[in-house]
């Protein structure tokens, strides 16, 4: 599967001679992207309800979140987490998010996790209680054979693509892991758990993903009826809000 380039949604409302000369980052996405229909957007201006454990960070910039964790250490996690109405999981249609890996290589990924952008998480309850399905970047390029995430390139990542790992107990035919592999896509664990609700959505940047710098916007969750997407800027509060990376 291929990678390909598409401008972002935000960038709709601006003219393409203003996107030239204003845009920072390419934008890159699967070619099996979805479909981004207009969504209702949820905008954040500040880190509230962002959880920061050990020397991690998160800051709210002009065009999303920037999250960070300390260089040569194991314990930082940064994380967040909001509730939906529950609905059912056989009919979300679109899950989706932005990243752009910022940090600089140190050839070690005990210093820097060359690996690590955030991870989407779906919370899910079945009939065995409540649990998470965790989808991570790195394990959906190892699926296509493209390796690490780029730097300074944003890419949206297109999590229906899976595959999913959990930390759970409660979802059939995902055993619990500390970390994957990830191993079935959001379809086949709707498959194997037919009546499971999606509860909530989240992002982290977990434990052992030293030295990470990266930024974290549009996220996206739809299903057949309903469409939300969650933006983080500045920009929100002063009121000097521009599409996209036009701001």
């Amino acid at each position: 599967m291929s990678i390909i380039s598409l401008p972002s949604r935000r960038q709709v409302a601006a003219t393409a001679a203003v996107a030239t000369a204003l845009a920072g980052f390419a934008v890159n996405t699967p070619a099996s992207a979805s479909t981004h229909r207009p969504c209702s957007i949820v905008k954040h201006s500040t880190t509230t309800g962002v959880t920061k454990i050990g020397g991690a960070t998160a800051t709210v910039g002009t065009d999303g979140i920037k999250l960070t964790t300390t260089r040569s250490t194991n314990v930082d996690k940064v994380s967040w987490q909001t509730a939906i109405r529950p609905v059912l999981a056989s009919t979300v249609n679109e899950v989706s998010y932005e990243t752009v890996k910022l940090d600089t290589t140190a050839g070690d990924n005990t210093i820097v996790n060359d690996a690590a952008v955030p991870a989407y998480h779906i919370y899910v309850k079945t009939a065995a209680g409540a649990g998470v399905l965790i989808f991570e970047p790195y394990y959906y390029l190892g699926t296509i054979g493209g390796g690490n995430p780029q730097r300074k390139v944003r890419t949206e990542w297109n999590v229906l693509d899976g595959p999913l790992w959990t930390s759970s107990t409660t979802i059939a035919g995902l055993p619990k892991t500390a970390g994957g592999p990830a191993t079935k896509t959001f379809a086949d664990v709707v498959r194997d758990n037919p009546r499971m609700t999606v509860t909530g959505i989240g992002f982290g940047l977990g434990t052992y993903n030293a030295g990470v710098t990266t930024i974290l916007d549009e996220q996206r969750f739809a299903t057949t009826r309903d469409c939300s997407e969650h933006q983080w800027s500045t920009g929100f509060r002063t009121g000097n809000w521009w599409p996209g990376r036009l701001r």
